[in-house]
């Protein structure tokens, strides 16, 4: 069943309500897209994130428009409709005529219709003015707390900050990994443009589809020859250097895609670990779409003494617990759901696990720390500190790099391209040698 913009419509409010009380993003929409088809699901996911990224402006927004508060779900709807306004400024009417069919889909929703119209129909007449007096807040234009803002600022310089927060902004690339025990880059891209899926490599096993499509639509995925992976996340598997017959630790491995990249690359073994019991079934279902086998538990990392054997592992990929203040534009609902002090609890959580899995790796052996976060106490400091703290510890330069720590920042144009040649998320590396 294809989708039609009312019934998403109707169902992306119904989400935007739950969000509202920092409910798990991709819990709620599996709850109240239980029985929608794969392509309405999509639709709804795509109209969420659209709104995340301006959810600030769209709630003062609904404010201005209405004199009376409206109700919880009258307010959802607005908000969506006024957010897919914004994202099809070629089709104002389609948008507004689906937003009433949507209002009359539903009970709460139906004696709104008029008013849903009426507001809709004012903010195009009178938007750029709407737009310039809400926008002058920055709270309202970078779509963030100010505590956030101020990180940012802090950490990039003033000079910096509209754009990265316009980049933040957008929507970000639906970039694939290669599965080359199955095909290769080059293969699966002529294959791909046969179907009608053209793509372009980013480096290594990364391409860039040049429009998003839903998993089911993109070719090969069913079977295993494709991922769905940030090409930024994607350089784990390249740091970490996986040799045929190494012993391996994916010490957060949930949901799996940085296990699975490491053992298309090598015949290694590979012990996957996940502290959340709800997370970690992931791991699994990604595998097995692979044909690949890892050694999965469910544990915290840290409790060694609960999991390990006492065999040194040749390498172990931590790719710890973070602010993911990289990912914002894939998971714009990180900087609602963050607070201030979540910094130094995250900081503390991160030195844990570096304390706990040193012992694990061989002498010679090596760790590649990895956090999807910017900044430095989650990088830079953790690792700096760690090294202080320990004579047996070496930072090695990165494969294909001339520094033993890399800050990626979320980019759409290539910065690195001897590395990625593309747009991806931001993230932190470090490469360290047990002497």
């Amino acid at each position: 069943m294809s989708a039609t913009l009312s019934r998403s419509l109707t169902l992306a409010a119904a989400c935007w309500g739950d969000l509202s009380e920092q409910a798990a993003f991709d819990r709620t929409i599996e709850v109240r897209c239980a029985s929608a088809s794969p392509d309405e699901k999509a639709a709804v996911r795509s109209i969420l994130y659209c709104a995340l990224r301006r959810a600030v402006f769209l709630e003062r927004l609904v404010a201005k428009l209405v004199s009376r508060r409206p109700t919880p779900e009258v307010a959802a709807l607005l908000a969506v409709s006024l957010s897919e306004l914004n994202e099809q400024p070629d089709k104002p009417y389609v948008v507004v005529n689906e937003a009433i069919n949507a209002a009359r889909m539903n009970n709460a929703t139906y004696r709104a219709s008029g008013l849903i119209n009426a507001c809709l129909r004012r903010y195009l007449r009178e938007k750029a003015a709407l737009d310039k007096t809400i926008l002058a807040d920055r709270i309202a234009r970078y779509n963030a707390p100010g505590w956030w803002i101020d990180r940012m600022r802090k950490e990039f310089g003033p000079q910096n900050l509209d754009t990265l927060f316009e980049t933040l902004h957008k929507k970000p690339p639906m970039t694939l990994r290669v599965n080359v025990r199955k095909t290769s880059v080059e293969k699966w891209l002529t294959d791909a443009q046969a179907a009608g899926c053209p793509a372009r490599a980013l480096g290594g096993q990364a391409v860039l589809l040049e429009k998003a499509r839903p998993v089911h639509r993109i070719p090969g995925f069913a079977e295993g020859l494709v991922s769905v992976q940030d090409a930024g996340a994607q350089l784990a598997g390249l740091f970490l250097a996986p040799k045929a017959g190494e012993r391996i630790l994916d010490a957060c491995a949930a949901p799996g895609g940085k296990t699975a990249h490491v053992l298309e690359l090598s015949d290694c073994s590979v012990t996957a670990l996940e502290s959340d019991p709800q997370r970690a079934p992931r791991i699994e279902e990604n595998l097995s779409r692979l044909a690949l086998k890892a050694d999965v538990r469910v544990c915290d990392a840290a409790d060694i003494s609960r999991w390990w054997d006492g065999k040194p592992f040749d390498a172990v990929l931590l790719d710890a617990p973070c602010t993911a203040s990289g990912i914002v534009r894939r998971h714009p609902e990180i900087v609602f759901s963050r607070r201030p002090d979540d910094i130094v609890a995250l900081a503390q959580q991160q030195k844990r696990l570096l304390e706990a899995l040193w012992p694990v790796v061989r002498p010679g052996g090596r760790l590649l720390y990895a956090v999807c976060s910017v900044f430095a106490e989650e990088g830079s400091q953790q690792i700096k500190a760690f090294l202080e703290a320990h004579d047996d510890a070496q930072a090695v330069a990165l494969p294909k790099c001339s520094c033993s720590q890399l800050r990626l920042m979320p980019c759409d144009n290539p910065d690195m391209p001897d590395l990625i040649d593309g747009p991806h998320d931001g993230f932190f590396y470090s490469l360290l040698r047990k002497r």
